[in-house]
């Protein structure tokens, strides 16, 4: 079965990611938390579901040599992993900003540096990043999660520039509000979200669009826009 590889894969948007690959795919995933990795063995014993904290270097250099040990091959890899804590560069403590570049950032370039090779020795794949509307443009009160998204973004414009020659696909998806944890306890219908499921379809989408073709980078929001 060809792989995927997603980052942040327990729960929200990359556990139905992960859901929508299963049935032809088998799925590897890490979360940092021991708790939710016992919880989705349990739920899918046939996934290969460990802990590393990805906002760690060593540690999302770890998961990409585990993945790298175990599989010759990898089809798909999704950045997924991510955060969002509100704050101001104002008055904010630094480690609000170093958090936020760890958990969305450093963790998928990391990842996707130590899986490279694997791409790049079959001459295909796709690496998609899960980004954000706030990698366009200033977030009110996300103001260090606006500036590690948009690092992200510029991390996939890059990649997808570098690896044309290696016939390897690069695509980035710019999210508007998505019906995650993030967003518990906001005074919203859930209509007024996109479902995870949706971003789900547009990954798999991308993944079995006809070869020679790439979607670069994808705006998607809320029906009636952003909140």
């Amino acid at each position: 079965m060809p792989v995927l590889v997603i980052t942040g894969g327990t729960r929200g948007i990359g556990y139905a990611i992960a859901r929508r690959f299963a049935p032809t795919y088998t799925i590897v995933t890490c979360s940092r938390t021991p708790a939710s990795v016992e919880r989705l063995r349990a739920l899918h014993p046939e996934w290969d579901v460990s802990v590393f904290d990805l906002s760690q270097k060593a540690a999302a250099q770890g998961f990409a040599q585990y993945v790298l040990q175990r599989y010759p091959s990898i089809e798909v890899l999704v950045n997924n992993a991510g955060r969002f804590q509100p704050g101001s560069l104002l008055n904010e403590p630094d480690a609000v900003y170093e958090s936020m570049l760890a958990d969305n950032l450093h963790s998928a370039y990391y990842v996707t540096k130590g899986l490279l090779p694997r791409f790049i020795e079959r001459r295909s794949g796709l690496i998609v990043q899960i980004a954000s509307v706030a990698s366009l443009g200033a977030y009110p009160n996300g103001s260090a999660y606006a500036i590690a998204k948009a690092g992200m973004l510029s991390l996939s414009r890059n990649l997808r520039e570098q690896l044309k020659p290696h016939h390897i696909a690069v695509s980035a998806i710019l999210l508007g509000a998505t019906l995650t944890d993030s967003w518990a306890g906001a005074p919203y219908p859930p209509e007024r979200f996109i479902p995870p499921e949706a971003v789900a379809e547009v990954v798999w989408t991308l993944a079995h669009l006809p070869p020679g073709a790439v979607v670069e980078e994808l705006i998607m929001r809320p029906m009636l826009g952003d909140l």
